[in-house]
């Protein structure tokens, strides 16, 4: 098997985003969201369940995922609060106010060339940053909302 070892600088986990009408085409489009601490890939396809009187067994039909991108990261003050955090981008925290649609990359294995990825588009929503004596630095969960299905790749 091969498995996805995160612990190699050049083989992290990583979370690419651009405000770009069209999917992320490299790995140096729009900007790499900084100090990720987890990422979580939520794939959740729906299922409409109904019983009748003819059969004891429930019946089932999918309908479309309700699908999303979730983690934490520790704020930043560029790429968090900035009007231009990288690549053109605007801040975290400004796109999710403003609703901005954006794409997005999430790579498995580094974004380098030959790294696997899964992509697609959403909205940036459930910032709640938090700070306390025992943890002083500044930490916000955040959601991508995908709009749309989450495609794969490999990074050229």
């Amino acid at each position: 098997m091969a498995y996805f070892n995160v612990s190699p600088a050049t083989s992290r986990a990583v979370l690419q985003i651009s405000t770009s009408t069209s999917a992320i085409a490299s790995t140096s489009t729009g900007f790499v969201v900084p100090a990720l601490q987890d990422i979580t890939v939520n794939n959740n396809v729906g299922i409409f369940n109904w019983t009748q009187l003819d059969t004891f067994g429930q019946l089932s039909l999918p309908t479309p995922a309700t699908n999303s991108i979730s983690g934490n990261l520790v704020v930043d003050a560029t790429t968090y609060f900035s009007t231009t955090a990288g690549g053109g981008v605007t801040g975290i925290h400004n796109l999710s106010n403003a609703a901005t649609l954006i794409q997005w990359r999430v790579y498995f294995d580094g974004n380098k060339v030959g790294g696997r990825y899964i992509s697609g588009q959403g909205y940036i929503t459930a910032l709640a940053p938090t700070v306390s004596p025992t943890a002083p630095v500044w930490v916000t969960p955040f959601t991508i909302a995908v709009d749309g299905p989450i495609d794969t790749g490999t990074a050229s």
